[in-house]
């Protein structure tokens, strides 16, 4: 009878394991099997198989067809090459194979594994997010310090500048201020000697003026007097 190699499910929902068997081709894939020869489970990183390899190029060369997944499983385990070479089943080292993590560890599905991955990958982002946020606070405080350094510069620049404009504008106004106390001065002295001129004017003016009144008063005082 024709017969076929291909998987048969086990396992609940959502967490599917597989039997690698030998079962009659015009059975359903649920159907009873005349051989199971291996299992394979793909929720592992990487998948867990276990075959009975002798046994399975044994139903190889009786003619048994495999499915394209069972063509697989048989490449990795080196079935495959051994068919195609025609060599036979007891040319098998260790006619056993097994496939995968070691046993403690075959609970880890794919799922966790990629999961683990994901997580690992957002760390990783984050990381380089935190480094990235890092790096551009770090350049607006140094433009900022910068910034206020050079703010800072041009408002000393502008004071000492105001305060030379001040000091140029003030110098000129106390040249003014002495010219006119000079002045002042000046005018002043020139009025007191011109009132000291005009005093000593009218001191000579009244001296004459004088004499001629004691003059005139002695006149008068020799012809009061009687005649003897």
């Amino acid at each position: 009878m024709p017969t076929t190699i291909r998987l048969q499910r086990t396992g609940r929902k959502a967490q599917a394991s597989f039997r690698i068997v030998v079962s009659d081709s015009a059975e359903s894939r649920d159907g009873p099997a005349i051989e199971t020869i291996g299992i394979y489970n793909p929720r592992t990183q990487p998948s867990v198989i276990r075959l009975d390899a002798a046994a399975a190029l044994g139903w190889l060369h009786k003619g048994a067809m495999p499915s394209d997944t069972v063509v697989s499983i048989f490449r990795k385990t080196g079935v495959w090459q051994k068919f195609q070479a025609g060599e036979a089943a007891d040319t098998f080292e260790e006619p056993v194979i097994e496939l995968g993590p070691p046993a403690d560890a075959r609970h880890t599905s794919k799922r966790a594994a990629m999961a683990a991955e994901a997580q690992k990958e957002l760390a990783k982002r984050r990381a380089e997010e935190k480094a990235a946020a890092e790096a551009a606070a770090k350049k607006a405080a140094e433009e900022a310090r910068k910034k206020k350094a050079e703010e800072k510069a041009a408002a000393e620049a502008a004071e000492k500048a105001a305060a030379e404009a001040e000091s140029e504008s003030e110098a000129p106004a106390a040249v003014e201020a002495e010219a006119a106390v000079e002045a002042e001065a000046a005018t002043e002295s020139e009025a007191a000697s011109e009132s000291e001129a005009a005093s000593e004017a009218a001191a000579d003016v009244e001296a004459p003026a004088a004499e001629s009144e004691e003059a005139e008063a002695a006149g008068s005082e020799d012809e009061s007097e009687p005649k003897e």
